[in-house]
């Protein structure tokens, strides 16, 4: 039955009037998606290319082996809500951080339109990192610059120096491809 509805659903047919042909239990007709119409409600999906980063403090990362400025991994950022006026968004993603560990996070956030290619704003975080805060989970916030050049923008964001948490400030810097627009 299962194998059936997908075959249905895929071909947007919507039955007989059965579960599987877009009824539901109390026999009240649903309009099912097909798996194809998911990824449509999907419009602005991007996906986030990580990165480089940036320290200021270039002989404190050195000396405590964080220096890593070529910080590879990939994300989804997703626009929640528009407006004339912003965006709010939500991003996951993991990427090799300053000090070569594997960094996870989500975060929900709001940019200002400034322009038709600038958003400024930021995100509340949620991340975890073996570098970061011992390696025990934290929230944080994140300031994001966006510029949007039309088949790519680019992000910029800056992590500050946080004592106990984040020993180095950094500058990061992350593309945005859009899968689906």
């Amino acid at each position: 039955m299962a194998s059936s509805w997908l075959a249905a659903a895929a071909a947007g047919d919507e039955g007989s009037g059965d579960l599987a042909g877009g009824a539901d239990a109390t026999g009240h007709s649903s309009q099912r998606n097909a798996p194809a119409d998911f990824w449509l409600n999907l419009h602005g999906l991007d996906l986030n290319v990580y990165g480089l980063s940036y320290h200021p403090d270039r002989e404190g990362v050195r000396r405590k082996n964080l220096d890593n400025q070529v910080n590879p991994g990939l994300g989804l950022h997703y626009p929640l809500a528009e407006s004339a006026r912003g965006t709010m968004f939500s991003e996951v993603g993991a990427f090799e951080d300053s000090g070569r560990n594997w960094a996870k996070f989500a975060a929900l956030g709001y940019q200002f339109k400034l322009s038709s290619q600038w958003k400024i704003g930021g995100a509340v975080a949620v991340m975890n990192s073996r570098t970061y805060n011992g390696g025990t989970t934290f929230v944080g916030l994140i300031p994001l610059v966006t510029w949007d050049v039309g088949l790519i923008k680019i992000n910029a964001t800056y992590l500050p120096r946080i004592p106990g948490y984040v020993e180095f400030a950094a500058f990061a810097f992350y593309l945005s491809v859009p899968i689906v627009r």
